[in-house]
């Protein structure tokens, strides 16, 4: 008799000497392992994008005060320019200045759209709930135990 759920290779003779409730209670144990799995694959990819969407959240902040900081220097800018209509170099300077805030808050929400743009969503959990369920339907054979073992390491392979 097999010691461990799913140690046994499917229909070897250890099999055969099995009660129906013991293999019943094998599948359910196993079904819910890859359920565990599923949600804790899950919740490691929605935790690593809840940091990209914050990282980005921030950049659009600095960019919303620069962007007010370029409100308030536009006005002062344009409110020396109409008092001193002939002497361009006091209102151009503030104008340069602006400019430079200007291409500063340009700058954090490009980062940010790139940020955002790099968001990958959960990707491999939509892959492996797809395995399993082609695995349930018996349109995929389930991976032999080499194949788990391989797949369980930090390196994925490169097939993927």
């Amino acid at each position: 008799m097999v010691d461990k759920p799913g140690a046994g290779q499917p229909g070897a003779a250890s099999d055969t000497d099995r009660s129906i409730g013991a293999l019943v209670s094998d599948a359910t144990d196993n079904l819910s392992r890859i359920v565990r799995l599923e949600i804790k694959l899950a919740k490691l990819e929605a935790k690593a994008d809840a940091t990209r969407i914050g990282k980005s959240v921030g950049e659009f902040g600095a960019a919303g005060v620069l962007l007010h900081l370029v409100a308030i220097l536009f006005s002062i800018t344009a409110g020396l320019f109409l008092a001193e209509v002939v002497g361009w170099a006091l209102w151009l300077s503030f104008l340069a200045v602006t400019g430079f805030y200007l291409l500063i808050a340009a700058l954090f929400v490009l980062f940010a759209v790139i940020n955002l743009r790099r968001r990958q969503g959960l990707a491999r959990t939509a892959v492996t709930t797809s395995r399993l369920m082609g695995i349930l339907r018996g349109e995929i054979r389930p991976p032999r135990g080499q194949e788990v073992a391989r797949d369980n390491g930090a390196s994925a392979p490169a097939n993927r």
